[in-house]
């Protein structure tokens, strides 16, 4: 090889590494990851850290679908348009009267019995996800 294309491959590979963002996206103790579902935490988990290969995410908790995730994390959710939750990001106003009974009745929801019995179902099922 010549002294050309070895400076023309060198050229490539510094350039190729400068379109990879290899700086770290794990997560360290005291930054937690929120997510509103498992198809959610599925495609948070799924974001490869460039400089260790797997992401690790320290703390995970779930938030209600009207609380935004992390600002990096949103383009990841796969939740339908939500109101409260784009005026926490604060991509609208403060929300309608009857956006407002809306969401108070989704968090009632929530807050009840079944609610809180599929939560601990889907609990289960985020250990496992975790695990992987």
């Amino acid at each position: 090889m010549s002294l050309i294309d070895n400076e023309n491959r060198i050229r490539k590979l510094e350039q190729l590494c400068a379109a990879v963002d290899s700086r770290c996206n794990c997560r360290e103790d005291d930054e937690e990851t929120f997510y509103h579902n498992i198809p959610d935490l599925e495609k948070i988990i799924a974001v490869r850290c460039p400089v260790h290969g797997r992401r690790v995410l320290e703390r995970v908790s779930w938030v209600p679908s009207g609380m935004p995730l992390r600002a990096e994390d949103r383009h990841l959710c796969l939740c339908p348009p939500c109101p409260a939750r784009e005026w926490f990001e604060g991509r609208r106003g403060p929300l309608t009267e009857e956006e407002q009974e809306r969401e108070c009745h989704s968090w009632e929801e929530q807050l009840s019995e079944q609610g809180i019995a599929s939560f601990h179902q889907d609990q289960i099922k985020v250990k496992r996800v975790l695990q992987h």
